[in-house]
């Protein structure tokens, strides 16, 4: 796994116009995709991961759990509101907010297996 972000991250830069930035963006999602996918659903606990400042990384799945309330569950310990909120199901972006944005009750539902990344 680690080998294949070596690649993307020596590879994609050398596309051509495609930023460093992008080029690192792409490498983590590589990267979160494949630890998704290697991670074993117990499909009598199903749960959410959280990645970033929380003091929870396990979110235990129920039906119709929302974003935000995964969020109050990991215990985000960030000092300030994120600045983004992704969600990734199956390796693919299904869900980008602002940290204000689930204050003002942007929401969503979440699936099991869904990994929530909140960056500060």
């Amino acid at each position: 796994m680690q080998f294949l972000i070596l690649i993307l991250i020596l590879i994609l830069p050398a596309t051509g116009c495609v930023s460093k930035k992008k080029a690192q963006w792409e490498a983590h999602q590589a990267y979160l995709a494949a630890q998704q996918q290697s991670r074993q659903m117990d499909p009598q606990n199903p749960a959410v991961f959280v990645q970033g400042p929380v003091q929870n990384p396990v979110v235990p799945w129920e039906e119709g759990l929302m974003l935000s309330r995964a969020v109050a569950i990991a215990v985000y310990t960030g000092f300030m509101n994120p600045m983004v909120v992704r969600v990734l199901r199956n390796g693919q972006v299904v869900g980008d907010f602002k940290g204000i944005d689930l204050l003002h009750h942007e929401d969503m539902p979440l699936e099991a297996g869904d990994t929530v990344v909140i960056v500060p």
